[in-house]
């Protein structure tokens, strides 16, 4: 039973093609009926899912997840100040939230490499009037043209250094999002547990350190934003590979 990142580990950080074997490998576990789930934190095309299929990723029905998959259980629509790429406010939109940063009935952040400080300034500002905040996720860095962003849980970590605040978290790593996914997976095959699930990701921090808490086998591919295992506290790790075509040529003869 597997739990596979997208980004990175399925298709490229650079052009957001395939990597090779990610076709393969749904494949290979659509055809052996192996249960799995595709975990994303993408905030920004509410068709990701359609996306995705379109590059030829046979993914079948109730197999895929990101945050805003978990948003409508923490936070109906309702007037909001979202910070993030264009792309995502305008997804929050299309799904009924309303922009308001005079009186928001909640803050939602997501990933954007153009930040200003006076954007954090209104978090804080917010933060100390009680808003209520939402992270869609807590990735700790994301990769973008070549270079290495701080993602929403460093910004996050950087606000509560701040103002102390207490926040919640829809996308991954956090526990809600992983149970969610634990939820869609035995849809396909009763019974499951975290302890029977590998994930497999190019993010260690942002993605296995908190599966490893679950109990889950992480598998790390150096096809993303992580190079080396080198200063990592690779214990954790079940496995290390090049890309997803390498674990796939293996797993491969073990099933």
């Amino acid at each position: 039973m597997l739990f596979l990142d997208v980004q990175g580990t399925l298709i490229s950080d650079k052009d957001k093609s395939l990597i090779a074997g990610a076709k393969e490998l749904l494949k290979l576990l659509n055809h052996k009926n192996i249960p799995y789930v595709l975990i994303t934190n993408n905030t920004k095309d509410l068709n990701f899912l359609t996306t995705l299929r379109q590059k030829g990723l046979e993914i079948k029905d109730g197999a895929y997840l990101d945050p805003f998959c978990v948003l409508s259980s923490y936070l109906k629509p309702c007037r909001v100040a979202a910070f993030g790429a264009r792309e995502f406010i305008d997804s929050l939109e299309n799904l009924g939230f309303t922009l308001d940063f005079e009186t928001p009935e909640a803050l939602l952040l997501a990933s954007y490499d153009d930040f200003k400080f006076k954007d954090f300034a209104k978090m804080i500002e917010m933060a100390q009037n009680g808003v209520k905040i939402i992270a869609m996720h807590e990735t700790s860095l994301y990769k973008k043209d070549g270079f290495l962003y701080p993602g929403v849980g460093s910004i996050m970590a950087m606000l509560k250094n701040a103002t102390n605040l207490n926040y919640e978290v829809v996308g991954k790593p956090s526990e809600a999002f992983y149970k969610e996914a634990l939820r869609l997976i035995n849809l396909q095959k009763s019974g499951i547990k975290f302890s029977d699930i590998s994930i497999i990701s190019d993010d260690f921090k942002g993605d296995l350190v908190k599966a490893y808490a679950l109990k889950m086998r992480c598998i790390l591919v150096l096809s993303g934003k992580i190079k080396s295992v080198e200063n990592l506290n690779s214990s954790i790790l079940s496995g290390v590979y090049e890309s997803i075509l390498e674990f796939k040529k293996e797993f491969e003869c073990q099933i």
